[in-house]
């Protein structure tokens, strides 16, 4: 009986042992895949597709799709993409744009993290908050094998900019906080309303291009109810040295389908919508021989066939602050209505916002305020004017919850004293 008993115990030890090993290897496999992972999609909408670095053909994707190092991401007309960089940042891909994402090579053997982003054609959109990068540089790969890393400081906060693909090179420019750039020794700052072009990289780029104008209103998706005859006055900041600019309206964010092309004087254009839509309108500067300078960055309009009176954005209605940040800050943010109007923030404790505890007037469209006490409130946003012209159609509820209270352990039980 013994030497069957001890076969049957080996066997059970060689089958347990074989078992941790197989899941030893599929957490291994698991653990190979995520690490893979270079980027994810988070929003997609319109014809997008990818090709997978072992594939030659395209095939479509949507929001949650991942993408390894070596796969290409395209959109197509009227179409965007939201791609979320593992090492942190993120682009927001325009229509008719293509991109290589990848890992930047290892140096002298050694490990590198971060992500490598090539832009082959169209615009992406940017952004790189102060705490990404955890991995390593954000990288722009440009021609010749040229890769210039961006990253940001914790003193000039996130930083939003965009990359275009230009017949002669590749543009980088920044519409907020600053860029730093590195390439092997060079290294250069990009500011707010500047703009360079990379695709050489720094070497060669000697001077910074010239400023673009920076738009002014309507705000940034704006919504506008429609009327026949309606003028949306655009405005933006005057450049010094630049008596005449370029205006350009499209109704996509490609400029394909323009409605309006021209010159003017001065600061500002009236704009005639034909009819109601989402438009697009951007401005460059013209230099003294008549040519056009890089666009400052597009803002979309909505022209509703309806009024809109539901412009808030967040927080959400109902919206229940979590327990661990209930003293920080919390933001409030709305839509613009059109124009530049002077807009009254409202925080009370009841729903009809007659008993405010907070009152905040500006002109941007957001605004963030430091940890407010635990309780209900509710709150609105008003277009500040001798009649206050609310954004809501209904004051949104708020809950900041009081926060945890440690517990104090009691005396042990007997059998523990």
């Amino acid at each position: 009986m013994g030497r069957p008993l001890g076969a049957a115990l080996l066997a059970l030890l060689t089958v347990g042992c074989s078992r941790v090993s197989e899941e030893a290897g599929a957490a291994s496999a698991v653990s190979r895949e995520l690490a893979a992972i270079v980027a994810t999609c988070a929003v997609a909408q319109g014809p997008v597709d990818t090709m997978r670095t072992a594939r030659s053909f395209w095939e479509p994707f949507e929001a949650g799709a991942t993408f390894r190092a070596g796969d290409w991401v395209r959109t197509g007309l009227a179409a965007s993409a939201r791609i979320e960089l593992r090492g942190g940042g993120r682009f927001e891909l325009e229509e008719h744009t293509v991109v290589l994402v990848e890992r930047p090579l290892p140096v002298d053997g050694g490990a590198t993290g971060g992500s490598v982003v090539a832009l082959e054609s169209g615009t992406a959109r940017g952004v790189l908050p102060v705490d990404a990068l955890w991995e390593g540089p954000l990288v722009l790969r440009g021609d010749a094998g040229h890769q210039v890393e961006l990253t940001v400081d914790a003193l000039d906060g996130p930083a939003e900019f965009r990359v275009t693909r230009t017949g002669s090179g590749m543009q980088l420019s920044v519409s907020r906080g600053r860029l730093r750039l590195a390439e092997g020794p060079n290294r250069r700052t990009l500011d707010a309303g500047s703009w360079l072009d990379v695709a050489r990289g720094l070497e060669d780029a000697e001077h910074d291009g010239p400023p673009f104008p920076t738009s002014l209103s309507p705000g940034v998706d704006a919504h506008i109810g429609w009327s026949p005859g309606l003028g949306i006055p655009l405005a933006w900041k005057a450049l010094d040295g630049a008596p005449r600019y370029r205006v350009q309206v499209a109704r996509d964010l490609g400029f394909t389908r323009r409605v309006v092309d021209t010159q003017v004087e001065g600061s500002r254009f009236t704009f005639l919508p034909p009819e109601p839509g989402m438009f697009v309108w951007r401005v460059a500067a013209l230099d003294a021989q008549g040519q056009p300078g890089e666009s400052g960055f597009a803002r979309r309009i909505y022209v509703d066939r309806e009024p809109r009176r539901a412009l808030l954005i967040a927080p959400r209605d109902d919206y229940r602050a979590p327990e661990a940040l209930a003293a920080q800050d919390i933001v409030f943010a709305w839509q613009s209505p059109g124009g530049a109007p002077h807009y009254r923030l409202v925080v009370a404790r009841d729903r009809n916002l007659s008993h405010p505890v907070l009152v905040r007037e500006g002109s941007t469209q957001q605004v963030v305020l430091p940890g407010l006490a635990p309780g209900e409130y509710f709150w609105g946003v008003y277009v500040a004017e001798e009649q206050p012209v609310p954004l809501f159609q209904r004051a949104r509820r708020l809950v900041v919850p009081s926060p945890p209270v440690a517990r104090q352990e009691g005396p042990p039980p007997p059998e523990f004293r």
